[in-house]
């Protein structure tokens, strides 16, 4: 994996550990969820409805701390909060359970992932307010596990959100059903990216989601990269050029 730094040799080695014993359950979700939160305040001001927010959303087996790591690199007018995932799971945290089979297919609990995106949606609902920062510029970042969050986000309340990075992941259909109005959901911009070598979620997989959101969304960008299940220097630098370009557009 070269060019990946080491913080995303740990992502990489959080989903194989994920993938490694499919068969380990997932502990009960807290009720209500306890979020658990790692932030950054902004550095530089944006404007006078207060900074944007982006939130980060780790991938399964991790924890907060994971794509904290990252924070410095994105643009001082964020507040960057990183969230931790409601269930155990193996050393670390999951949104829902997963169970990974032997020739590559992944079932994702249904139920668990729309109670907790019930949650989680009902958490950028109240963030604003909590934070300080503008309602118009809540921003999405998620890897793997996370991404698909982002994507669940994105298809049943895309007025939370100004804009969606979804990472090494995949927008599974028998996920998520509720649906958004579409054109609500074409109007939120989206960055999607994937490792050619993911040996995780395989290229595949995530091309179909590419396919999905290429069609509909109005803003789309879709990047691959010559990786495996993490994240490397390039794609964070196309990541936060992203993010700081549409923070640079006037909010309609």
């Amino acid at each position: 994996m070269a060019g990946v730094r080491p913080w995303a040799a740990l992502l990489l080695a959080a989903g194989l550990a994920a993938c490694g014993d499919a068969g380990s359950p997932v502990a009960p979700r807290p009720s209500p969820p306890a979020w658990v939160e790692r932030t950054l305040a902004p550095r530089k001001a944006l404007g006078p409805a207060g900074p944007a927010l982006l939130v980060l959303l780790h991938g399964i087996g991790a924890a907060e701390n994971d794509l904290f790591s990252l924070a410095g690199e994105f643009d001082q007018r964020f507040r960057i909060v990183s969230l931790r995932a409601p269930y155990d799971y193996h050393s670390g945290h999951a949104w829902f359970r997963i169970d990974f089979g032997a020739d590559g297919s992944i079932t994702p609990d249904a139920a668990q992932a729309n109670a907790t995106l019930a949650d989680l949606v009902h958490w950028l609902d109240a963030a604003p307010t909590r934070f300080g920062t503008d309602p118009t510029r809540t921003y999405l970042l998620g890897f793997s596990q996370g991404a698909m969050m982002c994507v669940g986000v994105l298809r049943t309340a895309p007025e939370r959100v100004a804009g969606v990075v979804a990472l090494s992941g995949r927008a599974d259909e028998a996920v998520f059903r509720q649906r958004a109005d579409r054109d609500a959901t074409a109007r939120v911009p989206v960055f999607m990216a994937h490792g050619l070598s993911d040996d995780v979620i395989r290229i595949a997989d995530a091309r179909r989601g590419r396919d999905a959101f290429q069609s509909l969304s109005h803003d789309f960008t879709w990047r691959e990269y010559p990786i495996r299940h993490g994240i490397d220097s390039d794609e964070v630098h196309d990541v936060v050029t992203w993010l700081t370009a549409h923070l640079d557009r006037p909010v309609n």
